[in-house]
């Protein structure tokens, strides 16, 4: 072999080697890229979300309404006072409602018309924000198909220290256990929840576990607990 020969024979690795890094920061640039774009597009859903939040809380008032109660439930008014739930009863923003031991409610949610139905043992606040707080308990949350010419909007609801917004469309259930952990579970549509600064969204037929340490668990498909929850007392 001549010396030209063996100086491309020897050089053959290097070259190799070198090709190898180009396209190994190639191959992480387009993966920081992609991850940007996911930020950007979870950052856009967000504002859409806000803005039609701000728009429906300009035009209408927000309230709770009764549809259905079995049982006994307690109301607490903003100005504190305190006293039974009656059907067809509406609350203004502020209220809490909490159902009793062995007893389930089912609210509608103004101007959004979503069906809030809450488990025993449960209590819900509107509050001031137009937001739905989960102080204890499970919920099932979800808008029925509306009307020609009406739309449904984004849900927010809060459960300790989650922040959660369902599409349109999504019919979904949140779980606050004694020990602050809180479930997030999606039937129909989808949630993007926010947890200590992170922001993930929630497919259907998918859960999460959030830990009071802010450790979540998931997406992952519905255990079988959570799937009897749902077949229990669904709002499907």
């Amino acid at each position: 072999m001549s010396d030209e020969g063996r100086q491309k024979h020897c050089q053959c690795p290097v070259a190799i080697i070198f090709q190898c890094m180009q396209k190994a920061k190639a191959r992480d640039v387009f993966e920081s890229e992609v991850g940007k774009m996911k930020a950007v597009r979870v950052g856009i859903w967000l504002l859409v979300v806000s803005s039609a939040l701000l728009v429906a809380a300009q035009t209408q008032e927000f309230s709770l309404k009764v549809l259905e109660l079995k049982g006994n439930a307690e109301v607490r008014l903003p100005d504190r006072e305190q006293r039974r739930v009656k059907v067809n009863e509406q609350f203004p923003a502020g209220t809490a409602v909490r159902t009793d031991r062995k007893s389930m409610a089912i609210l509608v949610w103004l101007p959004y018309k979503a069906r809030v139905k809450l488990a025993p043992e449960t209590e819900v606040q509107l509050m001031p924000t137009r937001a739905l707080s989960l102080q204890s308990g499970r919920i099932w949350v979800g808008t029925p198909p509306p009307p020609m010419g009406e739309r449904r909007f984004p849900l927010p609801v809060q459960c300790k220290q989650v922040q959660i917004v369902g599409s349109p469309e999504a019919i979904f259930s949140v779980a606050c256990q004694p020990d602050s952990t809180v479930i997030v579970s999606v039937d129909q549509g989808s949630v993007v929840a926010s947890i200590g600064g992170r922001t993930i969204t929630v497919p259907q037929a998918r859960m999460i576990v959030v830990t009071p340490q802010n450790v979540v668990i998931g997406p992952m498909p519905l255990t079988k607990n959570e799937q009897l929850m749902w077949d229990m007392g669904g709002v499907r």
